[in-house]
């Protein structure tokens, strides 16, 4: 059974309201940071918070009422992220601070987080591609299906209380370009516009799931109405036959993989050359227990280009622990603190990217999060 907390009874005499929270001993910020960090605490609801009106209150004045949110959590804006949507919420019942509906009645969340100091503007700045991946896909499932625009622009504002910390659209579309590329990763592809190449591609994340299967009628029927797929329609509008297509994609499924194959040897091969002249990676690959899985050569040596790139002043010692990272997420967060200067996941990636090492260390082919398998 969880804890139950009621702020009457656990602290007496402590009687607090939004911009009417007395002074508190050490103790109790820690019992009152504890109850609010851990969610599986169940918080009474202090009805004194329903008293407190904020007529009139300017934008500043109004921010000022979260400020004991901050207090209590012992964040410092200059270096720690904002407050999550939860923790408002659970500080809100507490009746330390308004409620995010006060907050959207009036302003925004991010105006409330500058005017406390924070840069709400950069809250993602340290959130791989992956991650806002797994958001979507979280976003996804609670609103049963493809999130549209306004669903994203909601979760932005926080109006998905269990979903946590959500980008705005604007931010969605900073890192992917456009909707419909994030739409996709996410496992929601939209077919409209498609080219050849795009049918092809489809076609190639269908083997993948489905290595001995044929594209059927029946299959694509399935897909375009789950709305992870074209319809038979557009097939036979773009090849003029089904047989068409599944000669012609079959083809180019075995084209892609092994070209795969032969590509991802000959990274295996310039990466033990570049051991040959660099002895900071021999000895990486040299510690790794495993020293024919090709995956992790591939990771240990694009780590270690990237580690020296952007780590200028590490030592041999330091690059060899980086390039063994197991984690390549775990890996670009220790660069971000280990660089001098602002370092974003998203330069990490874009560096990768240029410097050829990107799929080894996020593979990811086209359509990957779509839903294809025929096995379920």
């Amino acid at each position: 059974m969880s804890e139950v907390f009621d702020i009457r009874q656990e602290i007496p005499g402590f009687e607090a309201a939004p911009g009417i929270v007395p002074e508190m001993s050490e103790e109790i910020r820690q019992t009152l940071a504890r109850v609010i960090l851990d969610e599986t605490v169940e918080i009474v609801t202090n009805n004194r918070r329903a008293q407190v009106r904020y007529d009139g209150l300017k934008e500043g004045a109004f921010a000022e009422l979260f400020r004991p949110l901050v207090d209590v959590l012992a964040l410092d804006p200059s270096v720690d992220k904002p407050p999550l949507r939860v923790s408002i919420d659970r500080a809100s019942k507490l009746g330390l601070v308004p409620s995010q509906k006060a907050i959207y009645e009036r302003t925004t969340l991010s105006k409330i987080q500058s005017n406390l100091g924070f840069r709400p503007k950069f809250r993602f700045q340290d959130w791989m591609k992956a991650d806002y991946v797994l958001a979507g896909k979280r976003l996804a499932r609670i609103v049963g299906g493809r999130p549209t625009r306004f669903d994203i622009q909601a979760a932005g504002k926080g109006e998905f209380s269990n979903l946590g910390d959500f980008p705005t659209v604007d931010e969605v579309k900073g890192r992917f370009g456009r909707l419909a590329i994030f739409h996709e990763l996410i496992g929601y592809p939209s077919c409209r516009g498609w080219v050849d190449d795009d049918y092809m591609d489809w076609s190639v994340a269908f083997y993948r799931q489905n290595p001995d299967a044929t594209i059927t009628a029946r299959n694509l029927d399935n897909v375009s109405a789950a709305g992870l797929g074209p319809s038979r329609q557009a097939i036979y509008s773009n090849y003029g036959s089904l047989s068409k297509f599944q000669d012609l994609s079959r083809q180019h499924y075995e084209t892609v993989t092994e070209s795969e194959s032969i590509d991802r040897e000959q990274r295996v091969m310039d990466a033990i050359e570049l051991s040959q002249h660099e002895p900071t990676l021999s000895d990486a690959i040299a510690e790794f227990d495993q020293p024919k899985d090709q995956s992790r050569i591939l990771q240990i040596s694009a780590q270690f280009r990237l580690a020296r790139h952007f780590i200028t002043d590490a030592t041999p010692s330091e690059l060899r622990d980086m390039s063994l990272i197991k984690s390549p997420d775990v890996f670009t967060r220790h660069c971000m603190n280990k660089a001098s200067g602002s370092l974003r996941a998203a330069d990490v990636e874009a560096v990768a990217l240029a410097f050829g090492v990107f799929d080894d260390l996020w593979p990811m082919y086209r359509f990957q999060e779509v839903r294809l398998s025929l096995v379920m």
